[in-house]
């Protein structure tokens, strides 16, 4: 390993500390002084943090855990700047509390900051801190690097040199690898990897790596005892509840799924996203007990969250509606409008829903009027809806009776996941609920077979030499289809036949990474992106 002076590299280092005491901080920012640091930033408030953390990039985040009654906590800190990317590759992030309750502690853990402090501490402990966490990211910087610019086989190939060497700690190395080659999906020769390490030795991370695989190959009998037998040695470990309950749901153990979940969210409770999966499985088995409790969680949480999302109103809203209580439906209606403000989405489900809360409630004439602002909105919107909000959204045309706009909408979904068998499902069974079995199998045959047409159509110009002509033409589709990974791969491929044959072109280029990190979110074990990635990276890396 390459030795290096850390105080001068701290002395270099931005920083901002986050604590509602001014006191603190000022003890802080003294200690951080006697280091030779001087851009130093504080500030008492997480919505302050977040907007510095917008306009400077830090390489330094001491953030307290608890920051006032009803104001953005630490973990909420944490998890939209990692969400908005706002921490570079080579920041650290130390999460600083006073309490030791469990909820705070598994708060404080599940988005993984680089590390924590619990007050009081020396100045000694906060610089031993630091030094350890500098020398780690100097380790890794070049892989975390690409990583930050997504270039996944960089990283992987930066993995094989450093594991040739045969460093002392390998076993890192092999763990970047193996989620690497998980990312871009390439799921055997990560499960090799892991299988290699568990002969080795029996490490939890490639267990649970091990476990995914099963999981992404459809193998749940397989993936299930593993994650069993990794929360039955680790109690504490959040990510093993998460897969447990996919692979159950996916095997079509529902309540096994919940009970997961729920084992779960009583250790650390304060996971929004996984209090947002709660209530969808509860819904799905009818516990609707459990699903309110959910979904009131993941509205007080997503107050000062990234993740609150106009689903979990609306959501909520719908429970109430079928719990007798519209009034209250309109309620929580009401303060989705408030929190998402400008937000056309947001808008086109509350009027929806409340269209169905009014009608709870006989007031036709109101029930219209909300069905009409749907329908203006939806004309505003239409393809930018995700596929599950879309089929929510679906599903409250149908119940108001209006047809024609429940049919377009499940027209655009199947037509960005025309082959993928889940949303086909799905889609199958919004109609089976609205007593349209027939009249949308027809739909789902037709669309697919019109998204065969078109896609055939571009392959045509393709063979045919028409390079440009293709480019243009798999630009349009992918852009009314921005979720059908048929359509992106070969808008990828047209882009990168017409660099092969006349050179590198920055436009080009930067239109074939859109379609690819289309598609890894989609499917990233999807053959055709392997290819493509392999053939796009080669043609970047040439001089």
């Amino acid at each position: 390993m390459v030795m290096y002076d850390r105080r001068n590299e701290l002395i270099h280092k931005r920083v901002l500390i986050v604590d509602d005491y001014s006191e603190f901080r000022y003890s802080v920012k003294k200690m951080l002084q006697s280091f030779g640091m001087t851009d130093i930033d504080d500030v008492g408030d997480g919505d302050d943090a977040i907007e510095r953390m917008s306009l400077k990039p830090y390489d330094i985040v001491l953030c307290d855990y608890n920051l006032g009654e009803g104001k953005r906590d630490g973990q909420q800190i944490l998890e939209e700047a990692k969400h908005r990317e706002l921490l570079r590759y080579n920041s650290m992030f130390i999460m600083i509390t006073a309490e030791n309750t469990m909820a705070m502690v598994m708060g404080a853990m599940e988005y993984k900051p680089d590390d924590y402090l619990t007050k009081p501490f020396t100045k000694d402990a906060l610089k031993n801190r630091l030094d350890k966490i500098l020398e780690r990211k100097k380790e890794f910087e070049p892989i975390e690097k690409a990583v930050y610019h997504k270039d996944f086989l960089t990283a992987i190939n930066l993995c094989n040199e450093r594991i040739n060497n045969k460093p002392r700690n390998i076993f890192d190395y092999l763990r970047w690898k193996a989620d690497l080659c998980v990312t871009v999906g390439d799921y055997d020769e990560a499960k090799k990897i892991y299988e290699d390490v568990l002969v080795i030795r029996k490490l939890q991370w490639a267990t649970l790596g091990l476990g995914k695989i099963y999981f992404l190959k459809g193998q749940y009998v397989d993936a299930i005892p593993l994650f069993q037998d990794l929360i039955s040695e680790n109690k504490t470990l959040m990510e093993a509840y998460d897969w447990l309950s996919k692979s159950y749901e996916e095997s079509g153990a529902s309540n096994e799924a919940q009970k997961t979940l729920m084992n779960a969210s009583e250790i650390s409770p304060k996971a929004i996203l996984r209090q947002k999966t709660l209530a969808q499985i509860a819904l799905k088995n009818k516990d609707i007990g459990t699903a309110e409790k959910s979904l009131k969680a993941a509205v007080d949480l997503g107050k000062k969250s990234c993740f609150k999302t106009p689903s979990d109103y609306t959501s909520l809203a719908k429970i109430y509606i079928e719990k007798k209580k519209p009034e209250k439906a309109l309620d929580i209606l009401g303060d989705s409008r408030g929190t998402f403000t400008n937000s056309p989405e947001a808008n086109l489900q509350a009027a929806v829903v409340e269209g169905l809360a009014y009608r709870e409630m006989g007031n036709t004439e109101a029930a219209q009027n909300a069905l009409d602002e749907a329908s203006q909105i939806f004309d505003f919107v239409k393809g930018s809806v995700s596929a599950e909000v879309s089929m929510d959204v679906a599903k409250s045309f149908f119940a108001l009776g209006d047809a024609d706009k429940g049919n377009k909408l499940m027209e655009n979904i199947i037509k960005n996941n025309h082959d993928n068998e889940k949303v086909i499902k799905m889609a199958e069974e919004v109609f089976k609920d609205a007593n349209m079995q027939e009249e949308g199998q027809k739909m789902i045959t037709e669309t697919k077979q019109e998204i065969v047409r078109i896609n055939n159509d571009g392959v045509a110009l393709v063979q045919k030499g028409r390079l440009k002509d293709a480019i243009e033409y798999f630009e349009k589709a992918a852009s009314g289809l921005p979720e059908n990974k048929i359509i992106n791969a070969n808008a990828a491929q047209a882009n990168i036949m017409y660099m092969q044959k006349y050179g590198k072109n920055e436009n080009l280029m930067l239109q074939t990474r859109t379609y690819l990190e289309q598609i890894r979110k989609v499917d990233p074990s999807y053959e055709k992106y392997q290819n493509l990635l392999f053939t796009y990276q080669k043609i970047v890396n040439k001089p």
